[in-house]
């Protein structure tokens, strides 16, 4: 390449063009000038023109994958269009440097170099999503609840990636030592795993997670005593969740995979065990009604689960004939579930009132004939 820019020809030209300014001709000027402005123009052309026409023209096909590698794709290839008439008007500039030409040269050719491998890498970055769009389908079609859960974590650990590969093949372009590089770099291992022991374990971690599955995104999980909230975010370091008074905690993918997580979220019905306490005025006929009549409530609500509830008269409490309820709602969500246990709730009183019975209330009795009789003998003193 030294060789054959060094043995480029240079235009004959005469007249007020062979004029200089800062030791560079006229026309040299003139020609970097019309370099650049043909370079704007493919810009504009490749964007306007060619890119829109490709999207327009994909759009129409059922891959969906090729419309978006063109959207992907299209800024870096109108900034390469760019890149090639930069350099093309600066090697023009430089045709008449005399010292040092071959260095010059070099300086340019290395420098379009880099610029080309940076858009390469830059077209690979914005290529990730394309990638991490199809890797979520794949994962979507074995299990459609898997959608989107992973997306931030695929789409980090790729760009991760392509920055460190795309980083380390322009440093080989510039004729740098690579492997020497990593190993210096291997030298101080020891102190940079020391220093990264916390990073090491959220990645495991974060593979565990990976491999479990024991919650995605919008599950509500309750994690130790700390952490009861919806999961917003699977990270390639932490997991955030939304807790219940709407702060935002991140917690480490490691202390995720050694904790017990509780998925409420995975509940398939959600239980309800409460006590029906009627006074001690109910007569067996009563009760026997009362039960009965509290089965059929559970049995015609179709929001109750019907594999299994009980309605049992239990216990003769301090102040109340005791009815244990148990039972499931087939709404998990809480409000759901709340709205079912308030209309069975409110069944429940209309038949305990119309059955001639009442709810008790708690009640204790205490005796208060030693404190009746020290009352009365102080007040006979004082006659």
């Amino acid at each position: 390449m030294r060789y054959l820019l060094l043995q480029a020809q240079v235009p004959v030209v005469t007249g007020w063009a062979q004029n200089t300014f800062l030791g560079i001709e006229v026309w040299q000027y003139c020609s970097a000038l019309a370099v650049l402005l043909a370079g704007f123009m493919l810009k504009k052309f490749l964007e306007v023109v060619v890119i829109r026409w490709l999207v327009s023209l994909f759009a129409k096909t059922s891959f969906k994958y090729d419309e978006m590698i063109v959207q992907a794709l299209g800024r870096p290839l109108s900034a390469f269009a760019i890149v090639g008439c930069v350099h093309a008007a600066v090697y023009i500039l430089a045709l008449h440097v005399q010292s040092k030409t071959v260095q010059v040269l070099e300086l340019i050719q290395k420098s379009y170099l880099v610029a080309v491998g940076v858009l390469v890498v830059w077209g690979a970055y914005r290529l990730v999503d394309v990638v991490a769009e199809y890797l979520d389908d794949i994962a979507a079609g074995k299990d459609d609840t898997l959608r989107g859960q992973f997306m931030p974590l695929i789409k980090q650990a790729l760009r991760v990636f392509t920055l460190i590969v795309g980083t380390l093949t322009i440093l080989a372009t510039l004729e740098v030592d690579v492997i020497g590089l990593l190993a210096g770099l291997g030298i101080g291992g020891i102190a940079i795993a020391l220093a990264a022991q916390d990073s090491v374990g959220n990645l495991i971690g974060t593979f565990s997670v990976l491999a479990d599955r024991p919650y995605k995104v919008g599950d509500w999980i309750i994690v130790g005593n700390k952490v009861d909230g919806f999961v917003e975010e699977i990270g390639f370091r932490s997991t955030k969740v939304r807790t219940w008074p709407k702060t935002l905690m991140s917690i480490p993918n490691k202390t995720m995979a050694t904790e017990i997580i509780d998925n409420w979220s995975r509940m398939p019905k959600r239980r309800v065990k409460m006590n029906v306490g009627v006074t001690y005025a109910a007569t067996p006929e009563q009760m026997e009604a009362l039960l009965q009549q509290i089965r059929d409530i559970l049995k015609q609500d179709n929001d109750v689960d019907q594999d299994f509830h009980l309605v049992r008269f239990t216990d003769f409490g301090s102040s109340s004939l005791d009815i244990l309820l148990y039972y499931f709602t087939v709404p998990i969500g809480w409000d759901d579930h709340l709205a079912v246990r308030e209309r069975i709730n409110l069944k429940i009183m209309h038949t305990v009132k119309q059955t001639g019975l009442a709810i008790a209330i708690p009640a204790r009795s205490v005796r208060i004939d030693s404190a009746l009789h020290w009352l009365s003998d102080n007040h006979t003193n004082d006659d």
